[in-house]
């Protein structure tokens, strides 16, 4: 089966689009996992998708843009 990955930067820029073929959707997610730490991009936005089906979401870490309040 064909299987596509992409990453993202946390600006959303595509940083990885590619395809592979994997026998399963549990071994495309472990391959797509690979690649993805191959890359250096194991802790980007990243996704592994089969017909528009998800097998793999990686939720990007954004940067906290408001500081926390205290309450007392």
């Amino acid at each position: 089966m064909l299987y596509t990955i992409t990453a993202f930067s946390d600006r959303g820029q595509t940083l990885l689009d590619d395809t592979f073929d994997a026998p399963s959707d549990s071994e495309a997610r472990q391959e797509g996992i690979r690649r993805l730490k191959e890359a250096d991009l194991e802790h980007r936005g990243a996704r592994v998708t089969r017909a528009g089906q998800l097998i793999h979401f990686e939720r990007a870490y954004l940067p906290r843009l408001v500081p926390m309040e205290k309450t007392s």
